[in-house]
C-alpha cells in the first residue's frame, strides 16, 4: 500500500509540472490595447500596437468603449486577431540552414512570388496545407497548434535566430503584414522588373 501511495504521489507531481499546451492569442491592432486578464480594452486608432493573451477559458473579450465582442477560442495553440483597419495576410516562414537559402531569385521566380502574393491580398489559393492565412477585420484564426509558434507582425522584422524551447522544439515562425504594405510591395516589385 505504501509503495502504491509514493507511486502515485509521483504520477500527480510529474502530471502539475507538465504544463497543457496554452491557448495564446495574439492580436494586431490599430490603437491602443490595454490586457486585463482575458480582456483587452481597444481604443481605435492609427498606430500599430501588438498583445498576447495567454486564455485559461474558452474565450477572449474585448471591449471597445460600450461595445463588448467576445471571440471563441475552443482548442489550444497559437491563434491571431485582427483588430487592424486592414485585412492582414501571411503565413508560414522556412528558417532552413544557410546553404538551401536563394542567393538570388530568377525574373520568373520573382513573378510567381507576386503572382501568389496578389491572390493572398484577395484570400484566394488559402489553403492549412500551404499555412497561409487571410484575416479581415474582426478575424479570429487558428495559426498553429503549437502554442510556441511566433507570430511576427506588421512594422517588425524576422527574428534572427530562434532557439528551441524547454521541450526542445524550434518554433515555427509566421509573418503578416497588411494589404496596403503588400500593395506598396508589389508596386516595388513591379518596378524592378520593368528594369
Amino acid at each position: 500500500m505504501h509503495k502504491l501511495f509514493i507511486g502515485l504521489s509521483t504520477l500527480v507531481v510529474l502530471a502539475a509540472c507538465s504544463s497543457a499546451p496554452a491557448k495564446k492569442v495574439v492580436v494586431m491592432a490599430s490603437g491602443k490595447l490595454d490586457v486585463t486578464g482575458e480582456t483587452i480594452n481597444y481604443e481605435a486608432g492609427t498606430q500599430h500596437n501588438e498583445a498576447t493573451v495567454t486564455l485559461t477559458g474558452d474565450k477572449l473579450v474585448v471591449k471597445s468603449g460600450a461595445a463588448s465582442k467576445e471571440y471563441s477560442v475552443p482548442s489550444a495553440g497559437t491563434w491571431l486577431l485582427n483588430l487592424q483597419n486592414d485585412t492582414l495576410i501571411g503565413g508560414y516562414q522556412s528558417f532552413g540552414d544557410a546553404a538551401s537559402r536563394e542567393a538570388k531569385i530568377t525574373q520568373d521566380q520573382l513573378q510567381q512570388r507576386m503572382d501568389s502574393l496578389q491572390q493572398l491580398m484577395v484570400g484566394s489559393n488559402i489553403s492549412a496545407a500551404k499555412k497561409n492565412f487571410f484575416l479581415a477585420p474582426q478575424d479570429l484564426k487558428l495559426i498553429s497548434t503549437a502554442d510556441n509558434a511566433i507570430l511576427v507582425g506588421p512594422f517588425k522584422g524576422m527574428p534572427a535566430s530562434l532557439q528551441p524551447d524547454k521541450d526542445g522544439n524550434v518554433p515555427e515562425v509566421y509573418k503578416f503584414v497588411s494589404n496596403k504594405d503588400a500593395r506598396e510591395t508589389l508596386n516595388r516589385l513591379e518596378k524592378l522588373l520593368k528594369q
